[in-house]
């Protein structure tokens, strides 16, 4: 199964998603099955992850300071299986461009974090790591082996 995480810019929510999501694949032992990337709707492409993103998630034990941000594309929405995103706003707008509803997978909104101070981003990044765990736990059985 393959899962593309998305938000608006690719610099904070989406690679810090895609960060903790391959920590808790890690520590869940979970099989090949699964594999994750990050997008931005409104990404510019190659910018780096911002700074307390990459702060935020270091001091989980997440390194995405080689992250680069790349703008969704029209041939995401046939390459993915599921898309995670951080909104029911970029899930409406990804079911405009044509992906199907049930290949989007809609948390509690996850805030923006942009421009804020580094405790905003723990507390993002906090939030994003319980979200992945009810995630993942929806995820069918097979995928987790």
């Amino acid at each position: 199964m393959k899962i593309l995480f998305v938000c608006t810019g690719n610099t904070c929510r989406s690679p810090m998603a895609e960060g903790l999501f391959r920590r808790l694949l890690a520590r869940h032992k979970a099989g090949g099955s699964l594999e994750c990337a990050s997008a931005g709707l409104s990404a510019v492409n190659g910018e780096p992850p911002s700074e307390n993103a990459v702060l935020a998630c270091r001091e989980a034990g997440v390194d995405i300071s080689g992250h680069r941000a790349r703008r969704l594309t029209a041939g995401d929405l046939d390459q993915w299986d599921l898309f995670f995103v951080m909104t029911a706003t970029h899930g409406y707008i990804l079911e405009q461009a044509g992906a199907p509803a049930q290949k989007i997978y809609v948390p509690q909104n996850v805030a923006d974090p942009f421009g804020g101070d580094l405790d905003v981003y723990r507390a993002c990044r906090d939030e994003l790591a319980a979200r992945l765990e009810e995630f993942y736990a929806s995820l069918p059985r097979e995928a987790r082996e």
